[in-house]
Parts: structure tokens; C-alpha cells; sequence
């Protein structure tokens, strides 16, 4: 073989597992801090070169907006459709609140809202894509909460635009919560709490034994 040859070998980019770095990525961020790793560290743990992550995602921004993505599907999306169900408000509630304080055998608390507590470090791409998922976020937060209204579930005083904010805001608590000492069902209660003053004549949550399996 010639040395030109061999020298083109030697220089071919190897092919990179994208979803495999994606999903590891993820797994560290969530974990110990979007900021917590340098990108070194984070192709350390990856096997793979640096000039291979950046052929594969840009650069550092680029692999971020790629995990976020990846968290969206796995884990802001199934909530979206939870909201969606026949179900009361109030059990959609509990039920949210329940899976949200619950060992999912995935790192405590919640990486996009990680993300939110740092979005003037996130760079540019990171950032807008953070922007629009919060935008999806609490577009179906008031969705649900408008067909609740239209029951009669929820109070009509409180406009869904609002509620939007406070139910994300609500939520938001329960998984930083999530990642301290507070025992989870006291969680649990505040969220209860925080939840029922948006329901109609006192209504109150459903508890975890009223619920259909």
C-alpha cells in the first residue's frame, strides 16, 4: 500500500454514535450540572476525540441543544400528553404530582429546569431552543387549564395565561424540591395545597388510593 493511501486512512473521521454521546451527555448533566463538565471531560467519558464532537454537533452549544432535545422527548413531552387524557383536572393534577416526586431510576430533580436557573451561561442555540420549549410548556399548561375551565374544574376567575405560569411555577418546585432532604410527601402536600386553590367550591386532589390503577 502506498504511503499516500495510508496516510488517507489514517486521516478518515471514525463514525460517531450520536445518540450514544447524546444519551451519556444527558445522563452527566443531569446528573452533576450542565456546568459541572468541561467538554474535555465530557469527551473523556464519551471515547470520543473533540474534532469528532465538533464535526458531529458544531461545538459545545451544539451537543447542549442536542441533549435538550433528547430530554425533551424523553421526559417534557410524555408530560404534555399527560395533560391531554379525559381525565378531571384534579387527577391529572395528582397524577403529575406523584410521577414528578417519584424514583423514575433517573437523577433527581429535572434537567431543563437546571437549565432555566442558568440560561445567561447557556449559549446561543442552547438558550432559544430552552425559550421554545418553555413556550410549548406553558402553551399546553393553559390549554388544559382553558377545557378545565370549560367543565367548570378550576376557577374562572383566574386567567389561563396566569395559571399557566403558576402551574409551571408549582411544578417547577416539586423537582428542585426533589433534590434535597424534604421528605417526599410533604412535597407532595405542598403541591396538593398549591393545586387546590385553583379548583372550584373547595374541591380538593384526589389521594393516591382514590385513583384508578
Amino acid at each position: 500500500m502506498s504511503d499516500d493511501r495510508q496516510t488517507r486512512r489514517r486521516g478518515r473521521p471514525k463514525t460517531v454514535d450520536r445518540q450514544r454521546v447524546i444519551a451519556q451527555a444527558m445522563e452527566h448533566y443531569w446528573r452533576e450540572g450542565i456546568h459541572a463538565l468541561s467538554l474535555n471531560e465530557v469527551c473523556r467519558r464519551a471515547s470520543l476525540a473533540k474534532p469528532a464532537l465538533y464535526r458531529e454537533f458544531g461545538d459545545e452549544d451544539g451537543l447542549k441543544e442536542a441533549v435538550l432535545l433528547e430530554y425533551r422527548e424523553q421526559v417534557l413531552l410524555p408530560v404534555l400528553r399527560a395533560l391531554t387524557r379525559e381525565l378531571p383536572f384534579a387527577e391529572i393534577a395528582q397524577r403529575l404530582i406523584v410521577g414528578m416526586s417519584s424514583d423514575r431510576g433517573t437523577p433527581a430533580g429535572c434537567l431543563f429546569t437546571q437549565m432555566r436557573f442558568v440560561r445567561q451561561r447557556l449559549g446561543p442555540a442552547t438558550k432559544a431552543r430552552l425559550e421554545a420549549l418553555e413556550q410549548e410548556r406553558r402553551q399546553g399548561f393553559e390549554a388544559w387549564y382553558r377545557k378545565a375551565q370549560e367543565r367548570a374544574e378550576v376557577s374562572s376567575q383566574i386567567d389561563p395565561a396566569l395559571a399557566a405560569h403558576y402551574i409551571d411555577t408549582q411544578l417547577t418546585a416539586v423537582l428542585m424540591q426533589m433534590k434535597t432532604d424534604e421528605p417526599v410527601e410533604m412535597v407532595r402536600a405542598q403541591a396538593r395545597l398549591a393545586f387546590e386553590v385553583l379548583l372550584t367550591d373547595g374541591a380538593k386532589l384526589p389521594t393516591p388510593q382514590d385513583q384508578p390503577a
